[in-house]
């Protein structure tokens, strides 16, 4: 006697399959414009507004601050933007407005040493060595031993406040740094955001719990619908919350999911039950892939605006 429930089953599992190939197909062209460059968003600004960058480093200040005055209308959250618009106004002898732009900068990316360092810049000028230490320590942090100069300007902020040795020490590493750029010159860093951070880990145990979600919703639903809608709606805040790490956690929540299903779970002794679960199973894995690029894509079509 035909099993019609296994065979509606299947029916339901092919329809749904046709639709997921096609968001798959879309989201790995998705992911190979977006996610495969490693980039960091502002290393892509900073590419992207190459032109003004040159303008200001050949020293043609009044049509480079147009320029980026231009872009910061045309994108108000752009960093690297107000981090030249304020070189510019520096230049053209207006601290305060240089003070602000690198602030604005800052409060869109506080991960770009180069703004910390030239809000330390400013700060010194300003006869704040205290506030300019601090900036200057940030911008220690962030470069990761990929430029010299935030060396150097901590020295002069802490010989400033009165602490010779930590002056020299920093003079000293300066000097080492030289001579290890030149022997191996480092790619160029604006960004040291480490890859993996409290906010990823804290991601992660989020994704252990939906997991562990989804996997008691596959082996409780009557249909695929259920553990295909769990499946897209976590999918797509993973890309959300991570649009630029959301692959790593799409390939945890897989792996979790498999583990869990075979692991701490029993293989139902029905046949047309059993494949019910590696349809919902299977399916939900794919869609985590699909709708994490989805996300993703959201998350950055948001923050463009």
């Amino acid at each position: 006697m035909p099993n019609f429930g296994v065979s509606n089953a299947f029916c339901d599992f092919a329809n749904y399959m046709e639709f997921l190939v096609v968001i798959a197909f879309f989201g790995y062209i998705y992911y190979l414009r977006n996610y495969a460059d490693l980039r960091t968003p502002s290393e892509k600004e900073e590419a992207a507004l190459s032109e003004g960058i040159k303008l200001y480093e050949n020293g043609q200040t009044d049509q480079a601050f147009a320029y980026f005055d231009l872009k910061i209308r045309q994108k108000p959250k752009s960093c690297i933007a107000y981090l030249y618009r304020g070189l510019c106004q520096k230049k053209l002898g207006n601290p305060g407005a240089a003070l602000a732009d690198i602030r604005a900068g800052l409060s869109y990316d506080d991960q770009v040493f180069t703004l910390h360092l030239e809000l330390g810049k400013l700060l010194l000028e300003q006869n704040e060595p205290e506030q300019a230490l601090a900036a200057f320590n940030k911008a220690v942090t962030l470069s990761a031993e990929t430029s010299a100069a935030p060396y150097h300007w901590r020295s002069k902020a802490l010989r400033q406040i009165g602490h010779e040795t930590g002056a020299m020490q920093d003079a000293e590493r300066e000097r080492h740094l030289i001579e290890a750029l030149k022997t191996h010159p480092k790619a160029s860093n604006t960004s040291g955001s480490a890859f993996f951070d409290k906010r990823l880990a804290i991601n992660m145990v989020m994704i252990t719990l939906t997991s562990a979600l989804l996997v008691y919703v596959i082996k409780n639903a009557e249909s695929i619908h259920l553990p295909y809608l769990v499946a897209v709606f976590s999918a797509i805040s993973i890309g959300f919350v991570e649009p630029y790490r959301g692959w790593l956690l799409a390939i945890l929540q897989c792996a979790l999911l498999v583990a869990g299903y075979f692991l701490f779970t029993s293989v139902p002794e029905d046949r047309g039950r059993q494949e019910l679960e590696n349809f919902s199973l299977y399916g939900s894995m794919i869609l985590t892939f699909a709708a994490s690029f989805l996300g993703g894509f959201l998350k950055r079509a948001l923050n463009m605006k």
